[in-house]
């Protein structure tokens, strides 16, 4: 594994661990507080969105593998996935390897057992020469959103969508030129969308094989609206 991806790893696995920042957040988009009969008053406060951004409305992955190879195949859509070992980071998370076939290009899943909680969970993918660095994880996003990083595809050209909970199909999509033919090379675009009921969702960057358009890599990370 790379310094840079472990490196991301490592980050993605703090930022975790510290989202209770996210009251900062959560209370600019509270209610403004409201008073009672006898004048005392009252604030209601929102509990933030979860972390983790699959799998959504169900449990039961007790394998780490298995929730990252579901997620490549359900939410991804790799046409197939080959799985490595995991790999742990903590006592608690970790990262998967999943690939589109042998041979073919790495997306590193990275999975975590969230606080109370005998499952796993994916919090986002770190795809081999795609990298977003313009927002950062757990941003809250608006639009129009400018998306920035670098990455590699066939005749430069690779995939950004935006998406919110419980959905797979995007709220916005669009295409972008980096690097190519394995020269990495800065990208730079811009997501316009209608603010979804959803408080939660994720940005997408991937690209598809020259083969067959099937999605080959992705990175991903967790967003809030």
């Amino acid at each position: 594994m790379t310094g840079r991806r472990r490196a991301l790893v490592i980050l993605a696995i703090v930022v975790v661990v510290a989202v209770g920042s996210w009251a900062l957040v959560a209370s600019s988009r509270s209610p403004a507080p409201t008073t009672t009969t006898t004048g005392a008053p009252v604030t209601t406060t929102t509990a933030p969105p979860s972390s983790a951004l699959w799998p959504l409305g169900r449990s039961g992955y007790t394998d780490p593998v298995a929730v990252a190879r579901a997620f490549a195949l359900r939410y991804l859509a790799l046409p197939t996935v080959v799985t490595g070992a995991y790999r742990a980071g903590d006592s608690r998370s970790g990262e998967v390897d999943v690939r589109p076939g042998r041979g073919g290009p790495v997306t590193t899943v990275l999975v975590r057992q969230l606080s109370g909680a005998t499952t796993w969970s994916v919090l986002g993918a770190v795809g081999q020469d795609l990298t977003i660095t313009s927002p950062p994880s757990l941003s809250v996003v608006r639009s129009p959103l400018t998306v920035t990083g670098t990455s590699t595809a066939f005749e430069g050209v690779a995939n950004l969508e935006l998406r919110a909970d419980g959905r797979t199909a995007p709220i916005a999509r669009a295409v972008v030129h980096g690097g190519s033919m394995g020269a990495v090379g800065p990208f730079r675009g811009v997501l316009r969308f209608a603010t979804p009921s959803a408080r939660a969702g994720a940005l997408i960057l991937f690209t598809r094989s020259a083969k067959d358009g099937s999605v080959a890599v992705a990175s991903v990370l967790r967003v809030w609206f």
